[in-house]
């Protein structure tokens, strides 16, 4: 080199890939020293090394590499610094698949680029899957033509797994909001734009979907607008803050009215990754049923303490042990008559003058024990308006209890003796109507007290919910009674005691074991109200249950049932539709569209669009099954349909006509299917039928049909009623066999027949002898007879089919041979040749007196003919004899014999076959000739050629050693001459581009002819090239799909053909043993010279046909007729030429036409011939002036 890498300006720079491109011996590479490195390339190399851009160069054929820094991540670790200088194809060799097709268009001139373009790349010691923003653009050299490829790559893998992310985690949180048990929605922007909403917020609105979707919530609810609503998503927008609200007044539009609702519901800001807020997140529960509730209840509890205190009977609840009155109403203050001021003081203070009359030991018993105090007519001396006064009493003390069960207190309850009577029928009766409420209420209601939930009652619906008898259930705390149900229910029991927010369960699932069965599942709705004192607190639930088991399992019935429908419809691949006949409406499935129509794209045809489908002579079936429909309420028919590609297809439809309260027509439903097969299935069973029905009565060989375990003769062929039965169609036809031939029951026949009925398995035999009774009597018959099962579609044994032939001439000639054998074997004593004979198979059955004079044996097996035939000659005979025995060939071999003395001798073995009058091999007969003189003279003049041969051979050696010598010397000197090919071009390109105005007309005239001169120049060394390696480079076969290849030349020709409008035909395409790049270019030489003689009016038509087959079935003498062969056509419609140049245009430098017209070196077909030669085959071509031309290839398939 005369300077060092580190002189060059081009390869200053560039960081860690600078020093190492400044350190490798580029010489060693195909680039070659750097000083002659084409001068774009030193400029694209400066420009990629201080790109702090990922960038490579792949220059030259090989695409040799060189790569800067920032692409230097991409290769990885596995593949760098090893790919500085090498092969792209090797570096990328997981995806040159890819990448290869992509570098041979930007060869060509076409730049390439793609946004996140995924690759899998091996470049850490794994494939991962990269993507990138890269572009592939051409590096144009001096001349013109494309020297290289520039690599722009900037990988984009972290952005498009994020983006992928992002988009995945926005699928989710729509999933989410779209499946949420609540109602949810998302409103986008300062106009709240309803982008996303749930079923369950769409039925909360009221309205369609597609009347609020996309749409500002105020514009598709302007009910709501004037509301407090609009404020508040506003605030939470502008702001950000998160707005939540419990039981909140809307009004919204129910059933065609604005209603009241109550929604507790969350508004909550969203946030793009900026921190912008873009939407708001909407979460709302209806909870108008538990507001109205809990507002009856308030109103109930208000209602009883109005009622306590305006009772007309005394009351008053004590508390504590200081007995602390609570509660007193106006008439047990007046019977007091201690004033009005009485409540919170203590009892005992307000009257002490009961303090020895046992009533404040009674209350203490009973907040001390629980249990109530009752007594009738009781006096009490009370001190009213100062004086002491007796008054009888009927008075209860009742104990009360708290939320968790303990006694906080008394209700003392009492009426004056005088208004005894009056008070207690008012109290039965008010009881009694209060329980009969209850009783005949036709839900199930209980009240539950207590953190035990001790019921305190049940009506008889609820008894019979829950399977339980009334003692063992009230007074019991419930899950005493109903331990099943405490998984179930007992968190929501809780939630009601501690909340006081009542809970309605629908269709809820609860075991329950009903009067000791097992247990079951049943569903109910209930609701679950608390009770509350006068204090506020929760002493109880009150529970109301309707079981809701047969409605719930009813209609989970019937979705199953729909869903087996659909699933039926779906796996059958039936179409639905129904038709109002009142209002001619009419709909359907897409299926039935893709039958109806052929095309499931357009769901918009009428019921008048779709029947014009019917195919116009089947319209009068559907008219009749309509009409007959209304009256039998079902409808079935079979018509065809013309589908829009005037296809013929046929359906079956099916349906129900549902009727009105006046029995009129009111609708059908129905099904179509496709049958279209199914008819072409049973045509062609049809046809198949006939067509062997037709086989059997035109067959030469006798056969019959017998139907049935009567075997009666369906049909006979004319064959059989001739030549054995002797009988008329007429006389057998429809007849049981035995009727007509009763004499083959006494016969095996008979028999036969019924066992093949019996077991369907095939019976036959050969040259058996048979009796028939005919107009000369009783005839002895020999036939080979065949009785075999005849199956329906179904494998069922409908009857047999008899195949009868008459084989007596042949059994009677059989005979005579035997008696001709006799004499034969007479006549070979009288001749010298060594007879012998063997059966079709080789076994022996004959040899001659001569014979067993010469080896002193009887041949009878492959250990007596290896024990006279010489060793060496053993394997090859008994090969030829094999093959013989196989093809049935006459057996030609020349062995040498042992004789019974031991010495051998030559002799010519012959063998023909005999056949019989089918021309069936029966035999072989051949004979051994004495030839030992002959073979003595034939051995000397072998020997000769042997010599001779030897010869020719060493000459052979020399004739190869030069003819390679010769393709090194075009190899080398093709190269040599490029170089200054190349000077020439760039300085005649410098001087016609700087110094264009110096030069004369005449001047740039001859410049441009150099130029064109160098060209040509340039196009024959690389034939010569192309031609060199067709004979140099390593032949390795691989199994090709030659339409592969001829899909790649199509490629690789693509701006040519579509400058020409040219077409490529694959008639028929094959797969064949070859050198992939040679035949890649035999077939790219072959398409391109029909693209370059082509007629310049007409667009070039090439078709390419391959078809392999046996060389006799060619028609081509040069061809072996049983080796197999593999047969390329390829014509085109081009100028054609003179047949005399037919092996012509194959010749090195060989060209019909001026280079003025057509352009090239004649060397093009020189190559597809030595091509076609490199894989033992030949090319041969046909053509007509102005008709086009054809060349026929003829490779060997190995």
């Amino acid at each position: 080199m005369a300077h060092t890498n580190n002189e060059y300006y081009f390869l200053a720079g560039g960081g860690e890939m600078g020093e190492q491109i400044r350190a490798k011996d580029w010489s060693k590479t195909s680039l070659g020293d750097p000083e002659n490195w084409p001068h774009s390339l030193q400029t694209m190399v400066t420009v990629m090394l201080h790109n702090p851009f990922g960038m490579y160069i792949a220059w030259g054929e090989n695409y040799t590499q060189l790569y800067n820094d920032g692409f230097r991540p991409i290769l990885g670790s596995s593949k760098h610094p090893q790919a500085l200088g090498i092969s792209s194809e090797i570096t990328f060799s997981e995806i040159w698949e890819i990448i290869g097709p992509m570098f041979t268009d930007v060869r060509n001139g076409k730049a390439i680029g793609f946004p996140d373009f995924m690759v899998p790349l091996n470049r850490n010691g794994f494939t991962e899957e990269c993507y990138f923003d890269f572009s592939y653009s051409p590096i144009r050299k001096e001349d013109g033509e494309v020297g290289g490829i520039l690599v722009t790559v900037i990988e984009t893998t972290e952005k498009k797994k994020t983006a992928e992310a992002l988009k995945e985690s926005n699928t989710r949180f729509i999933n989410n909001i779209m499946q949420a048990p609540v109602a949810m929605c998302v409103f986008r922007g300062k106009d709240h734009v309803v982008e996303i909403a749930n079923k369950q917020m769409i039925e909360l609105w009221g309205v369609q979907s597609e009347n609020v979707l996309n749409k500002p919530i105020f514009e598709a609810l302007p009910e709501t607008k004037n509301q407090y609503l609009e404020d508040l998503l506003d605030n939470v927008y502008r702001t950000g803050e998160k707005f939540t609200a419990n039981e909140q007044l809307v009004q919204l539009p129910r059933k065609g009215k604005t209603e009241d609702t109550y929604i507790n519901f969350v508004y909550e800001a969203l946030t793009e990754p900026d921190g912008t807020i873009s939407g708001i997140v909407a979460i709302a529960i209806e909870v108008t049923a538990q507001v109205l509730a809990r507002s009856k209840v308030v109103e109930s509890e208000q209602k009883i303490r109005q009622l306590v205190e305006n009772a007309p009977f005394p009351i008053a609840v004590y508390v504590g042990k200081e007995m602390r009155i609570e509660l007193a109403n106006e008439s047990i203050i007046n019977l007091w008559g201690k004033g009005n001021n009485v409540i919170g003081k203590s009892f005992k203070d307000v009257l002490p003058e009961l303090d020895n009359q046992l009533v404040f030991e009674q209350i203490k018993n009973v907040l001390e024990t629980g249990k109530s105090f009752h007594t009738t007519n009781t006096p009490l001396d009370l001190t009213i308006e100062g004086k002491l006064q007796t008054h009888y009493f009927n008075y209860s003390l009742t104990p009360l209890y708290d939320i968790n069960g303990v006694i906080y207190g008394v209700m003392n309850t009492g009426v004056d003796l005088t208004d005894l009577n009056l008070a207690k029928k008012k109290i039965e009766e008010s009881d009694k109507r209060f329980r009969n409420t209850v009783k005949q209420a036709p839900v199930g209601i209980t009240i539950l007290r207590g953190r035990n939930y001790m019921v305190e009652m049940a009506n008889e619906a609820y008894l019979k919910l829950v399977g339980r008898e009334e003692a063992d259930f009230v007074g019991r705390p419930l899950f005493d009674s109903l331990p099943e149900v405490r998984a179930t229910v007992n968190s929501l029991l809780e939630g009601v005691l501690k909340t006081g927010t009542p809970y309605h369960g629908n269709e809820a699932p609860v075991p329950i074991n009903r009067y000791g069965k097992p247990e079951e599942i049943f569903y109910f709705d209930f609701l679950y109200h608390p009770l509350k004192e006068e204090n506020g607190e929760i002493s109880g639930i009150i529970v109301t249950v309707t079981d809701v088991t047969e409605k719930v399992e009813a209609r989970k019935k019937t979705e199953l049932n729909e869903e087996r429908l659909n699933i039926i419809v779906d796996a059958s691949e039936l179409g639905t539709w129904e038709l109002n006949v009142k209002t001619k409406d009419f709909q359907y499935s897409k299926r039935y569209i893709e039958i109806i129509t052929g095309n499931g794209n357009n769901l918009n045809l009428s019921h008048a669009e779709l029947v014009k489908h019917l195919h116009p002579d089947d319209l009068r079936i559907r008219e009749k099954a309509f009409k007959e429909a209304f009256v039998s309420g079902y409808i079935q028919y079979e018509a065809r349909l013309i589908w829009a590609d005037d296809s013929i297809h046929w359906i079956e439809a099916k349906g129900k006509v549902f009727f009105d309260s006046e029995n009129q027509p009111e609708k059908l439903l129905g099904t179509v299917r496709d049958i279209t097969d199914e008819k072409q299935y049973q045509q062609k069973i049809e046809e198949s039928e006939k067509r062997f029905r037709n086989l059997v009565m035109q067959s030469p060989v006798p056969k019959a049909i017998l139907k049935g375990s009567d075997l009666i003769i369906e049909m006979a062929n004319v064959a059989l009623l001739k030549n054995i039965w002797k009988r008329k169609e007429s006389d057998i036809q429809g007849k049981r066999i035995f009727d007509v031939f009763p004499e083959l029951k006494q016969q095996k026949y008979g028999r036969l027949l019924n066992e093949v009925y019996k077991t369907g398995k095939v019976h036959s035999e050969s040259e058996s002898p048979i009796f028939i009774d005919g107009e000369n009597g009783k005839q002895k018959f020999y036939i080979d007879f065949e009785y075999a099962p005849l199956n329906e579609t179904d494998d069922t044994l409908s009857g047999i089919k008899m195949t009868l032939i008459d084989v007596t001439e042949k059994v009677e000639a059989r005979k005579k041979i035997e008696e001709s054998e006799k004499r034969f074997r007479s006549l070979t004593e009288s001749i010298p040749q060594l007879i012998w004979e063997t059966d079709e198979k080789g076994n022996a059955l004959f040899a001659s007196g001569k014979w067993v004079e010469f080896t002193g044996i009887h041949p009878k097996g492959e250990e007596e003919w290896k024990s006279i035939i010489h060793p060496d000659d053993f394997e090859e005979n008994a090969r030829i004899w094999s093959h013989s025995l196989l093809t049935g060939e006459l057996y030609r071999c020349d062995v040498r014999i042992k004789s019974k003395s031991g010495g051998y001798r030559w002799h010519t073995a012959i063998s023909e076959p005999v056949l019989d009058k089918d021309n069936k091999i029966i035999k072989w007969v051949g004979a051994f000739t004495d030839i030992q003189t002959e073979k003595a003279f034939t051995h000397e003049l072998e020997k000769q050629v042997a010599e001779r041969t030897k010869e020719l051979e060493k000459n052979n050696i020399d004739l190869e050693k030069m003819n390679k010598e010769l393709q090194s010397f075009a190899y080398i000197s093709s190269h040599d001459l490029q170089e200054p090919l190349r000077k020439i071009q760039t300085f005649a390109t410098q001087i016609i581009e700087r110094e264009s105005q110096n030069l004369s007309e005449i001047g740039k005239d001859k410049f441009q002819r150099m130029q064109n001169a160098a060209q040509r120049m340039q196009t024959l060394i690389n034939d010569l090239l192309s031609y060199s390696r067709t004979s140099t480079l390593e032949r390795v076969f691989e199994k090709t799909d030659l339409s592969e290849i001829i899909n790649e030349v199509k490629e690789d020709l693509k701006e040519e053909l579509e400058q020409k409008n040219a077409t490529i035909e694959i008639i028929e395409g094959c797969e064949l043993g070859v050198i992939p790049f040679q035949f890649r270019q035999l077939i790219y030489n072959l398409v391109s010279n029909s693209l370059k003689f082509s007629k310049p009016e007409i667009p070039p038509a090439i078709k390419i046909k391959c078809k392999i087959d046996i060389g006799e079935n060619f028609n081509n003498e040069a061809l072996s007729n049983n080796k197999e062969y593999c047969h390329i056509n390829i014509t085109d419609n081009g100028i054609g030429f003179d047949e005399q140049y037919n092996t012509k245009i194959f010749e090195v430098f060989q060209r019909l036409h001026g280079r003025e017209l057509y352009n090239g070196t004649g060397i093009g077909l020189a190559i597809v011939k030595k091509i076609a030669e490199n894989h033992n085959g030949f090319i041969t071509a046909k053509g007509k002036p102005n008709e086009g031309a054809s060349f026929d290839i003829y490779i060997p398939v190995t």
